[in-house]
């Protein structure tokens, strides 16, 4: 009988603990994993999709990132006055340049 509850209480334990565990959060953003909030872009309209490009220095551009969701990003053009909320499927490209070569 004693046998019994130690097995009934092991059970029970690792029953509980595999409830309370926690998965570890994705940090990718899939296609737009190089944007971050604050990055300076070129917004590039080529009328039937956009193509957003940026420097790897962080140098000044014509757009600011304000916002990155999983399927589209938000940016905001350099006056402050217009937001742009481009979805994924209209996105034709996002290319960095490098300024500092290996």
């Amino acid at each position: 009988m004693r046998n019994w509850t130690w097995l009934v209480v092991a059970s029970a334990v690792l029953t509980l603990s595999s409830s309370f565990a926690v998965e570890a959060p994705n940090k990718s953003k899939g296609i737009f994993s190089a944007l971050k909030v604050g990055q300076p872009v070129t917004l590039k309209d080529h009328g039937t999709a956009y193509s957003i490009s940026f420097m790897d220095d962080g140098t000044p551009l014509t757009h600011t990132v304000i916002e990155v969701g999983g399927d589209y990003f938000v940016v905001q053009d350099l006056a402050g006055v217009t937001d742009s909320v481009v979805p994924f499927y209209s996105l034709k490209g996002i290319v960095r340049v490098r300024t500092k070569l290996k």
